[in-house]
């Protein structure tokens, strides 16, 4: 630890003999007389000189430039290759360059889409010109005493797309939860329930529902009225980007019917009874709805193809294959019951 200290001290000595040296002495006494600041005026005079004489010759570079596309056909978009690029070549004097450079009126290049002519490409209409044929509109638009020498690419080509319209309906991007004991009371409504999507054809064609952004909330125990965003789409346009959602909301409560047993894919020469002949549901549904709902809203079946097999089943299973859809859900039972087949009376 002592050495390095002693070091550094001995550093910070020499430093100081090197300031107080003859050597630094004479370049400050230099530094501050009056023909050095002559010098410098003069080096810089000469340098500038020497910069614009170089301006005078003459040089080749190259410009790249952005594309704007003008003069879209009515009810047509631009669907593809709208951010292009074209590369100018230009031999000039150092003076008319250096302008160029600087000039912002030269940003960017215009194209008339409407002058472009169209061909089929992979199944799509592509729309294409010859960056050559557009010299005259570019030569103009360049500084006077500039030589346009070539244009990169020589061709410029462009997705163009007729513009439609089409009615999308709206769907519910997430599902509402409920308090214990209510259920939703009927469909949920949107307003409006559907928006009107404006694009470029080829992309509305795929489109068939708009969805809303994620419903986030706690359990509902009452009618539920929001507006709410819709997810957006892009390169497409939304008559609407907000919806009036209502979710109806109400207590449920349970009801038991009876519903008889009816037997499926049973040969017209067997005869078949089932032990019971009918089962309870025991269904939950809406209190504006469950005393419209009655047995008949079911169907309740057994397959006769379990007692056709060599290894006869002793009981057969009962399956629901028709419920009401305005029910929140339903059990029965039993699930299996017992039956009687036998032979018909061939008189």
């Amino acid at each position: 630890m002592v050495k390095r200290k002693m070091s550094i001290k001995s550093l910070g000595a020499k430093f100081d003999e090197f300031l107080n040296s003859s050597f630094v002495k004479r370049a400050k006494k230099l530094l501050i007389t009056k023909d050095f600041y002559i010098f410098l005026i003069f080096l810089l005079m000469a340098t500038a000189f020497w910069f614009f004489n170089a301006l005078r010759g003459e040089y080749v570079t190259t410009f790249s430039y952005p594309v704007r596309f003008v003069n879209v056909p009515e009810n047509h978009v631009i669907v593809g290759g709208a951010n292009q690029k074209i590369e100018l070549k230009v031999k000039s004097n150092g003076y008319a360059i250096l302008r160029q450079r600087i000039s912002s009126r030269f940003i960017p290049v215009n194209y008339d889409v409407s002058s472009m002519r169209t061909i089929i490409r992979d199944g799509k209409s592509v729309s294409y010109m010859l960056s050559r044929s557009q010299i005259n509109n570019v030569r103009n638009q360049l500084m006077v005493g500039m030589e346009l020498a070539d244009i990169s690419p020589d061709t410029l080509f462009l997705h163009v797309d007729k513009v439609k319209k089409k009615a999308i309906p709206v769907r519910l991007e997430g599902k509402p939860v409920f308090e214990k004991q209510f259920i939703l009371a009927n469909t949920i409504v949107f307003e409006p329930e559907s928006v009107t999507v404006t694009g470029p054809a080829s992309l509305v064609d795929t489109i068939s529902e708009i969805y809303t952004k994620l419903l986030e909330t706690e359990a509902l125990s009452d009618t539920f009225i929001k507006k709410i965003e819709l997810k957006p789409i892009d390169n497409v346009k939304l008559s609407d980007n907000v919806v009036t959602l209502t979710i109806p909301v109400e207590r449920y409560t349970e009801k038991m019917v009876n519903v008889p047993i009816s037997v499926k894919g049973l040969p017209d020469s067997l005869w078949l009874k089932t032990f019971p002949s009918s089962l309870e549901v025991t269904f939950r549904a809406g209190m504006s709805k469950v005393e419209t709902i009655n047995g008949s809203d079911f169907s309740a079946v057994v397959d006769a193809a379990e007692i056709l097999q060599t290894d006869r089943a002793k009981r057969l299973r009962v399956r629901i294959d028709k419920s009401p859809e305005n029910i929140e859900s339903f059990d029965y039972a039993p699930l299996f019951v017992e039956y009687v087949l036998e032979l018909r009376n061939s008189n």
